[in-house]
């Protein structure tokens, strides 16, 4: 058995989420201890998604302290923040560029940002091509789901590049971490057990001015059981 469900729109939104920890020292303001996700879904005066946008994360003065990404085809953008207040900066040509500054949070959040044609405004430069290019994104065509004694083996027809994972038990998932990705996907211990899991693919690189992320949706994955003979 194959398959491959595509989650709705919604359960995309909510996998923007993850807690990730995070140790950094920034000058001004000590060890930071934790971080969370803060994202933006950019879309024009019609509610349609703007790709290829540019989104700085970061503070006054510093607008790309915590990365630099385009929005991909959903008109995402996310990045790892720390729990200070920080200034998002969204741009991109023939729209009015918009800075906003966000309060401190130990929470995820993603907000939905619209842009409308007129003048530059505030500008942030993402320094790549990549999503422009349409080479971004992530996108994933067919999945081979092997169950063995003590894991499922799970190998992904993907473009756009993907150099990490991550799968968990639920569709948002939460408490899961990124892992490298070279191909195939290993899956052990009690999720090897699971007739269904969820999973999500990203490209996350840095450049000489920022970082360039890109993500899949988040796939369902039916583990295939083989039945014992009678």
């Amino acid at each position: 058995m194959k398959s491959i469900h595509r989650a709705s729109s919604a359960i995309r939104a909510a996998a923007i989420g993850t807690t990730l920890a995070v140790g950094a020292i920034m000058a001004g303001y000590g060890t930071l201890a934790s971080a969370s996700e803060f994202g933006v879904r950019v879309v024009d005066e019609a509610g349609a998604p703007v790709q290829g946008a540019s989104v700085c994360f970061g503070l006054p003065g510093s607008y790309r302290q915590f990365g630099a990404h385009f929005t991909d085809v959903d008109g995402h953008a996310v990045a790892d923040v720390p729990n200070l207040p920080v200034v998002v900066t969204i741009s991109k040509t023939r729209f009015s560029g918009v800075r906003l500054s966000e309060p401190a949070r130990s929470f995820t959040m993603l907000k939905q940002v619209t842009l409308s044609e007129g003048v530059p405004g505030p500008r942030c430069k993402a320094g790549s091509t990549l999503a422009e290019a349409n080479h971004s994104s992530i996108r994933v065509t067919r999945l081979d789901v092997t169950p063995e004694s003590d894991a499922t083996v799970i190998k992904p027809l993907v473009t756009g590049d993907p150099t990490e994972y991550r799968v968990g038990v639920t569709s948002d998932l939460q408490s899961t971490e990124w892992a490298d990705f070279d191909g195939s996907i290993r899956v052990t211990g009690s999720f090897a057990d699971q007739d269904e899991l969820f999973m999500q693919l990203r490209r996350y690189e840095g450049t000489t001015t920022g970082w360039i992320e890109a993500r899949s949706e988040v796939l369902t994955v039916f583990v295939p059981r083989t039945l014992s003979p009678l």
